[in-house]
């Protein structure tokens, strides 16, 4: 059995036609004693979300932009 699904056009790389036993929920938590971080709250300025960063880790370029690895 397969589901052919109506996605998004971001995602229009992808086939959209999906066997059964991918479309299973995934388990609440594939790896025992993993601990999700919890991240802070944003602060709110002038209606916009920010977050104090510690330190900047790493950066690259993807896809003629920068990302930024912060802590």
């Amino acid at each position: 059995m397969a589901y052919h699904l109506k996605l998004p056009h971001r995602m229009k790389q992808l086939h959209p036609v999906f066997n059964v036993i991918k479309l299973t929920p995934a388990p609440d938590d594939p790896i025992p004693g993993r601990k999700m971080e919890d991240y802070p709250l944003p602060i709110v300025i002038d209606g916009e979300a920010e977050w104090e960063v510690e330190e900047i880790l790493d950066s690259r370029w993807y896809q003629r932009r920068f990302q930024y690895l912060i802590k």
